[in-house]
């Protein structure tokens, strides 16, 4: 398995796991905004961003169980969490997604970790290590 197929593994966990605590009501606080809570008390969570982060969860551990799509994912997911960073200064609850600057310093970080998944990874190309470039 190559360090990018590791690498969107654990990340798709990670996002699973964010989206199944954003359900449980003990972990998320209310918040001013109406419709949302923070989960831990820091990151806007709704239910659509919780569905999202499961949804993101699920595609990267996909991903991460193919060298062909890969790099593929992880590449398309770096530009939707670049697109949403920008957004999220533009416009901080975009089409009914609670976001907060937490969670926009959370994407900005997810979409350096997807870049690296899909642009520089070893693997990221879809070729094992013992396969020459062409």
């Amino acid at each position: 398995m190559s360090t990018a197929q590791k690498t969107s593994i654990g990340l798709g966990i990670v996002y699973v796991l964010i989206g199944i605590l954003g359900f449980i009501p003990a972990l998320v606080t209310p918040s001013t905004q109406m419709g949302q809570g923070l989960l831990l008390g820091i990151f806007a969570v709704n239910t659509i961003h919780n569905v999202v982060h499961l949804v993101a969860g699920a595609v990267l551990i996909w991903a991460g169980t193919s060298a062909g799509l890969v790099g593929t994912v992880g590449k398309a997911l770096a530009a939707v969490f670049a697109v949403l960073v920008v957004a999220s200064f533009v416009a901080p609850i975009a089409e009914g997604v609670a976001i907060n600057f937490p969670d926009t310093l959370l994407h900005l970080v997810t979409a350096v970790a997807t870049g690296y998944v899909g642009f520089i990874a070893p693997g990221s190309d879809g070729r094992t290590r013992s396969e020459p470039a062409h």
